[in-house]
């Protein structure tokens, strides 16, 4: 029964991730979402048939790296002002736990389920596209002002085209073939150039013909021609603001923690500096690179357990495509440590063998 339920709750979880920050809500002032609810639930059902959680090297590491990053957080701010960044913690542990436990079962996720999530994300992103261009009426509720520009499901360009990605790579060959088109589209509408790049990254990993990609690499010119010019600077593929004020705000954040990487702060309390806007952030406010964020909030030995979790993953030759796509993706963008990204990665090694 039990292992019946855990199914169906990971059917429903994999397809919420489709909807992004859409099933999003608030309690007490605090945002919580289905997919974290539903992590809980399975943690809950499967533990009590784990006699003993089997701990790798990477999972003790990271554990470490929070620790010894949280006992110097004590240090540097006021106790009660570390509860939410403590419940981000609490939140990315449960993901790894549920990843562990999920190893140690047999239970496995419907590729259909993950090809239908992918697709619950892409029409919601055309039909905003196409619908309501305008998406600068979510301002008030802290999101960016993004406007003519592929924003949903998750009320941010890169966010929304790197879950497109992930959702792409991870189809079998002959769905991928059939929706190619429509993942190209959604993706090229986003405007979110640090994905275009990643992608093309990962495809002259990975393609056996190189010319092939070098006649792609050429091709590619063509997007600035095709793509539609509309007002406003997101649409603009020349616009240098953006890469310009990434690497500002990171050599401050960098300049604000002293450049002291060795430890770690603390996970997800950069947002407590006072150049921040909001203790509760949507998109932290914190580095833009995954790898910076992670070395300045869990130190050196949160960061090697990270790269190690991630080459073990790569080791896999189905996942080997999305562990490079994300891992350059977020050298742009913290990508690697959003929730959405993160649990996609670690439900896919469970996907059934039978249609890859």
């Amino acid at each position: 029964m039990a292992k019946k339920i855990t199914s169906w709750l990971l059917l429903i979880l994999v397809l919420s991730l489709g909807f992004g920050q859409l099933l999003r809500f608030e309690v007490l002032s605090l945002p919580f979402y289905l997919h974290d609810l539903l992590v809980i639930l399975l943690i809950l059902l499967q533990l009590p048939s784990r006699k003993r959680l089997r701990s790798p090297l990477f999972f003790k590491l990271i554990i470490l790296g929070l620790f010894l990053g949280w006992l110097r957080a004590l240090t540097l701010f006021p106790l009660s002002t570390l509860t939410v960044p403590f419940l981000y913690s609490l939140r990315l542990i449960s993901y790894l736990v549920l990843y562990l436990l999920l190893k140690q079962s047999k239970i496995t996720i419907h590729p259909t389920i993950l090809f239908l999530s992918g697709m619950v994300s892409l029409l919601l992103g055309l039909l905003q596209y196409f619908f309501l261009p305008d998406m600068r009426i979510f301002q008030y509720l802290g999101w960016d002002d993004h406007l003519f520009r592929l924003t949903l499901p998750h009320f941010d360009p890169t966010y929304s085209a790197a879950m497109l990605s992930l959702f792409f790579l991870s189809l079998p060959a002959p769905r991928k073939f059939t929706s190619t088109f429509l993942y190209t589209l959604g993706i090229l509408l986003s405007y979110a150039r640090s994905i275009w790049l990643s992608l093309l990254a990962t495809g002259l990993f990975f393609l056996k013909k190189k010319k092939l990609f070098f006649l792609l690499l050429l091709i590619f010119p063509l997007i600035f021609f095709v793509l539609p010019r509309q007002a406003g600077e997101g649409t603009n593929l020349l616009r240098t603001y953006s890469i310009s004020s990434r690497l500002t705000h990171d050599l401050s954040l960098a300049s604000q923690v002293d450049w002291n990487f060795f430890l770690g702060q603390g996970y997800n309390t950069i947002s407590l500096f006072p150049t921040s806007s909001s203790e509760f952030p949507l998109h932290a406010h914190g580095f833009n690179n995954s790898f910076l964020e992670i070395l300045a909030t869990m130190g050196v030995i949160g960061l090697l357990g990270w790269i190690l979790f991630l080459t073990q993953l790569a080791t896999h030759p189905r996942l080997r495509p999305l562990v490079i796509f994300l891992s350059v993706a977020s050298l742009f963008n913290n990508l690697l440590l959003y929730p959405f990204c993160l649990l996609l990665l670690l439900l896919l090694p469970f996907k059934a063998p039978s249609e890859s």
